[in-house]
């Protein structure tokens, strides 16, 4: 009972100060870590918000990138590992938990989101995809598979994109990275205004495309 008290503590301790180092690594951002994670695995843009939560497994080729102006919602998790091997007899854990030895963890390769993506509540993003520009990801999703750029992804398909194609294609080329605090004060209302192809053509926007 005492031990299990100051591992707690212990671990709180531990959260608190990751905490801390985050902030500091992260002040361009608003993005908060809510479980202990190696810190140079997470990569994250400008902006962005939302609570992290990261599970890793030991892989080094385990990475998560996360681009400018993202909006993550509460209770999403990335798996950056943790994936079985399904070609051999079976996909139990042998290693570790009868001999006693480590296990080979296997990873599908980085998570990378990309600018302006939303993610939903409660969703689990699986390691080795990528979700494009603009993307919106439903609450409650399991990402297993990449997400094109301004796709509305929900029931494990894309159902319906935000804009025509022919937008899209122009949005693309949109620079996030160049936007600035002044630049959007100073066009706030063009950027809450419902976005057609005629809008592209607005000074502020055709500036970043």
């Amino acid at each position: 009972m005492i031990r299990l008290a100051i591992k707690k503590i212990t671990n709180s301790v531990k959260l608190l100060l990751f905490k801390r180092s985050w902030r500091k690594k992260n002040i361009h951002n608003n993005t908060t870590v809510k479980n202990l994670f190696p810190i140079d695995k997470v990569l994250v843009g400008k902006k962005t918000y939302g609570p992290i939560f990261v599970k890793t497994y030991g892989n080094p080729n385990e990475k998560l990138t996360i681009g400018s102006y993202c909006s993550i919602a509460g209770d999403v998790k990335f798996l950056l590992g943790g994936e079985h091997s399904y070609t051999g007899l079976s996909t139990f854990p042998f290693k570790k938990y009868v001999c006693g030895l480590n296990e080979d963890t296997l990873t599908k390769g980085q998570i990378i989101l990309q600018d302006d993506v939303w993610i939903g509540e409660r969703s689990l993003i699986l390691s080795g995809v990528t979700i494009g520009q603009g993307a919106i990801v439903a609450a409650g999703s399991v990402v297993a598979k990449d997400i094109p750029p301004y796709a509305i992804y929900a029931g494990g398909k894309v159902i319906k994109y935000r804009f025509p194609e022919d937008v899209i294609k122009r949005l693309l080329k949109f620079n996030y990275s160049s936007l600035s605090d002044e630049l959007i004060i100073e066009n706030i209302d063009t950027l809450y205004k419902e976005l057609n192809i005629d809008m592209l053509n607005n000074s502020f926007i055709k500036d970043l495309l």
